[in-house]
Parts: structure tokens; sequence; C-alpha cells
């Protein structure tokens, strides 16, 4: 029985499908942005897109080099190489989803940003 098993292991059975991070979406500070979501990075007013390697917003858009887990609240530090208005600098991100369709973005020390997921 456990051969049989370990075969259906080794003919490659489907992977069970993971969860992308709870923070991975389209987010607008302003609810109304959402309206805008195909045109992010074009003008000030559109929501951020955040993937598993990659932040774009208004006139930026960086790659996720390393993604650090919290051991508490589902969320993460994001560490990032970025490009803005031709300038490349390291920029760190911590990101929390505290509730559904709610993340809290922390950047550089200032006060805490309420996003909203956009459909």
């Amino acid at each position: 029985m456990i051969r049989l098993a370990l075969a259906f292991i080794a003919l490659g059975l489907p992977a069970v499908a993971q969860e992308p991070a709870p923070w991975v979406g389209i987010w607008a500070a302003d609810p109304e942005w959402c309206a805008f979501s195909d045109s992010i990075g074009q003008q000030e007013t559109t929501p951020i897109r955040i993937t598993e390697v990659e932040f774009q917003g208004y006139e930026n858009r960086c790659e996720i080099t390393a993604t650090h887990p919290l051991q508490v609240l589902p969320g993460a530090e994001l560490v990032m190489r970025c490009e803005a208005e031709g300038e490349v600098m390291e920029d760190t991100r911590l990101v929390i989803a505290d509730a559904p369709g709610s993340l809290l973005m922390l950047a550089g020390g200032g006060e805490p940003v309420r996003l909203t997921r956009c459909p």
C-alpha cells in the first residue's frame, strides 16, 4: 500500500494550489482610486500593485528582493530595489493584512497608510 502511494507521488500528481500572500493584489489609499486600476503608475490618484516579486506605484517600480514574513501577524517586511524618476534606491515596507480587504503599510518611520483592496 505504501509503495502504491509513493508511486502516485512519484508520477507527479497535481500540486495543491498555494494561496497568494495576503498582501498580493491591487490596493488604494482611497477606494475611489480603484476605478483607475488599469492605469497604475500613470497618475497620482491610482492604486498600487503588489505581486510576489514587484511593487508598482506612481512613477516608481520596485523589485522585491527579499520577503521576511511576520511571525505573529499576517504580513511581511518587503525589502526592495526601486527605480523612481531615474534614481535607484533601496526601500523597505512593512505590510500587515489587518482585516479582510485591508492592508496597513509602513514605510520610512512615517505614519501607517491604510489601503483597501481593489476588486
